[in-house]
């Protein structure tokens, strides 16, 4: 006879399982693990970080590490790749000179409008077999899976 503490043990690792299985699935099918996203000459690490400082503006270096949730010493190693491939520039800001900002290079504006063209024209070959049904509800369970994850990061929930 099993105790309730080692049944429970046994749901959770099995929650758990599904769990990493479909993240396992999802990286797979959006390519995450590719060295070159999109088919391009940047890593997806390297893609979302053009995207970040694209959508913060002129961030500061501990602005975009915040928003990727990365540490400082990975950021900037991530950056000095950006830099050295000529895609962003670090410079003083024209605001404050004791900050430094990070800004996309034209080459770096031209390669993000590129990798958007192509995540989106394969996301959407991801679904094309879907009808309009079916594609709502995959949005919705989407929009749920968000909900649910980040229910407690959010203050919801927790106990007082």
């Amino acid at each position: 006879m099993s105790s309730p503490l080692s049944s429970e043990l046994v749901a959770d690792q099995a929650v758990a399982k599904r769990v990493r299985a479909f993240n396992r699935f999802y990286t797979e099918t959006i390519g995450s693990l590719a060295e070159q996203h999109e088919g391009l000459d940047v890593t997806l690490a390297e893609s979302r970080t053009l995207f970040t400082v694209k959508s913060l503006g002129e961030p500061q270096v501990n602005q975009i590490a915040q928003a990727l949730g990365l540490d400082l010493p990975y950021t900037s190693r991530l950056l000095g790749i950006l830099e050295d491939k000529g895609l962003i520039q670090r410079a003083i800001a024209q605001h404050d000179r004791r900050h430094r900002v990070v800004t996309l290079t034209p080459i770096g504006e031209r390669l993000l409008e590129e990798i958007e063209h192509r995540s989106n024209k394969r996301v959407l070959g991801l679904i094309e077999h879907l009808d309009s049904n079916e594609v709502n509800q995959l949005l919705a369970a989407m929009e749920t899976i968000v909900a649910l994850i980040t229910k407690q990061e959010n203050g919801h929930d927790q106990p007082d």
